[in-house]
């Protein structure tokens, strides 16, 4: 292999060179700049995984001392309902208890609702299915600066009929 692109061997000029051996000469270097980016590539992945593993680890602590923050602010609530007001303990504490269900069912609530929202992978499984009927030649591929609507209405009733086919 070259060190250098298109150096050759000392003393011989790239005229005398066989198409061979220039072709030779270019897939290993062709192969030497991909192993290169390979490397790269996996130097950088490196880097940014310790940095990514770094962050997670910040967030991880946080969430730890957020939560011991919100079980104590939760004991301080109802304390401060207990001293502050004639309800007994019990009651003081239940009050706190009901609050977090509240929020909790609040959010659940707000989960469900998203989730209902979700319609999948529809751009995704209409090309999917256009390719395939073009595949299986149901329906020719549009061509380059090709805009006509009727194209698009044949690719589209062929995916619905490739479709109910399934």
């Amino acid at each position: 292999m070259v060190d250098k692109p298109g150096a050759g061997e000392p003393g011989v000029s790239s005229a005398d060179r066989t198409l061979g051996e220039l072709v030779s000469d270019a897939t290993g270097n062709l192969s030497r700049l991909v192993r290169l980016e390979i490397e790269l590539a996996k130097a950088e992945a490196k880097a940014e995984a310790t940095k990514a593993g770094k962050g997670i680890a910040g967030f991880a602590v946080f969430a730890v001392l957020a939560h011991i923050f919100v079980i104590l602010l939760s004991v301080t609530a109802a304390f401060a309902l207990y001293e502050l007001t004639p309800l007994p303990g019990w009651a003081s504490f239940g009050i706190v208890t009901l609050a977090y269900l509240l929020i909790a069912l609040a959010f659940a609530l707000f989960g469900v609702l998203s989730f209902r929202k979700m319609r999948g992978l529809e751009r995704t499984s209409l090309t999917m299915t256009r390719l395939r009927a073009i595949l299986r030649r149901e329906i020719r591929p549009p061509r380059p600066g090709d805009t006509s609507v009727a194209t698009a209405a044949t690719a589209q009733s062929a995916a619905t009929a490739v479709t109910h086919r399934r």
